[in-house]
């Protein structure tokens, strides 16, 4: 047998120099904060850093409200570095204590943004889920959940990938009281209903580049979330409701787990 080539054909595969640009865009480190360990200079000087990062990928904030948006509630924030030490991407995770018919709820909301090349969609879950297991430990009788605006397609197929169950889905129908807390906490965050089905609301992470999204468009999620929102590129998301029991918790770190595997 020969040496290693240094190329291969469109049909047997990559080129080396393919495999080494994919492996200079993984990340190779990761940061744990907790925004209210930070002083207002440091807060500051972290939204410095991380909102050219959203602007890259997705508009929809100015500086000020972006600053505000992310530290409203956030309880940590993870910041992901590539093999050169330069900050490629981030994700935050905040928590709402809210009642709901005379019921106390933790409900988290997560924020995700990478420059474009990077994919942190495995290592942000796994910080998302181990966030929420600390929090349903702590208080394993106060129900949990997690609710987001998905700005892309891509978005809700990473969530439909990995999430034993959420909410809506394409062969599930949405439980009534699901329903109803998913209203009160959209009145509570001011999601603004754009379109006649109550799930389609006005975004604030707008994607640049749809393009980019060409290679999934078969995908049976994308053509459920396409059918909910098509005009996600005008600016308009699609809310999702994830129930974070510790069955649907452990059952999306198991997920993300082993896609992790899958990737290395």
């Amino acid at each position: 047998m020969g040496g290693m080539r240094t190329k291969t054909s469109a049909t047997h595969g990559p080129t080396i120099d393919t495999a080494r640009s994919a492996a200079s865009r993984r990340i190779r480190r990761k940061q744990y904060l907790r925004p209210a360990a930070l002083s207002p200079p440091d807060r500051s000087a972290l939204v410095d850093r991380l909102y050219p990062i959203y602007c890259e990928t997705m508009f929809g904030f100015t500086r000020d409200e972006f600053e505000a948006h992310v530290f409203a509630r956030a309880v940590r924030v993870g910041l992901f570095y590539a093999a050169d030490g330069e900050l490629v991407g981030f994700t935050y995770a905040g928590l709402d204590r809210v009642e709901h018919k005379s019921r106390d709820h933790a409900v988290f909301n997560m924020g995700t943004f990478f420059r474009p090349g990077y994919h942190g969609g495995v290592p942000t879950a796994i910080f998302g889920f181990r966030v929420a297991l600390r929090v349903k430990l702590r208080e394993p009788r106060i129900p949990m959940s997690y609710l987001t605006r998905s700005a892309s397609p891509a978005s809700y197929r990473r969530m439909a990938l990995v999430m034993p169950t959420l909410y809506p889905h394409s062969t599930r129908q949405t439980p009534a009281d699901v329903e109803a807390l998913v209203r009160a906490l959209m009145a509570r965050w001011q999601y603004k209903p754009v379109a006649q089905d109550p799930w389609v609301v006005r975004s604030v992470a707008t994607p640049h580049n749809v393009s980019r999204l060409r290679r999934i468009t078969d995908d049976p999620e994308t053509r459920f979330y396409l059918r909910l929102n098509p005009r996600f590129a005008d600016g308009e998301s699609l809310v999702v409701f994830v129930p974070l029991t510790i069955a649907n918790i452990v059952g999306g770190l198991f997920r993300a787990t082993c896609a992790r595997g899958r990737r290395r």
